[in-house]
């Protein structure tokens, strides 16, 4: 006679696979937003209500006279995600819905330039003058001399950096 088996004896990794699944996500908890601007740019620190207003708009010129571009990653992004949610107090909809009542009530802003990875990011910050951007802690070496970290308030590797994943 036959004996049956069951699913767990079938899968013995099968607890060790959830485990792994569960904690996924938490890879990048807490990794640090670094804020990126071009070298040019003489500004070494920007309080959160600074980065707010260069990203939505309200501010559209540096010190310097330059315009402000801001880049970011396309939607999806987990690093575009927590920078809105802890800069700018919204999510992707609200951004779009922000810049669409923007432009109804005939308010002359321009929602941040789109790109589709961190290495573009860095690009476009490096090749414009008033350019800045964000890109994960990770995704900028130590030794990078491309772009400008910016502190926000503290520097990224400060314990009281608000600005993580």
């Amino acid at each position: 006679m036959k004996k049956k088996k069951n699913l767990v004896s079938m899968l013995p990794g099968l607890p060790i696979l959830a485990l792994i699944l569960a904690l996924a996500p938490l890879a990048h908890a807490g990794d640090a937003i670094v804020v990126i601007v071009n070298n040019a740019n003489p500004v070494d620190n920007l309080s959160i209500g600074e980065l707010k207003k260069l990203f939505l708009g309200d501010r559209s010129r540096w010190d310097t006279g330059k315009a402000v571009a801001p880049v970011m990653l396309g939607p999806g992004a987990p690093e575009r995600a927590a920078f809105l949610k802890v800069v700018c107090g919204m999510n992707d909809a609200d951004l779009g819905k922000y810049f669409l009542q923007a432009a109804f009530t005939g308010k002359s802003v321009t929602p941040p330039k789109e790109v589709g990875s961190a290495a573009a990011v860095k690009s476009f910050v490096a090749s414009s003058p008033g350019a800045i951007g964000f890109v994960k802690s990770g995704d900028l070496p130590a030794d990078d001399t491309t772009v400008k970290a910016v502190k926000v308030d503290t520097a990224p590797s400060d314990p009281g950096y608000k600005i993580k994943m």
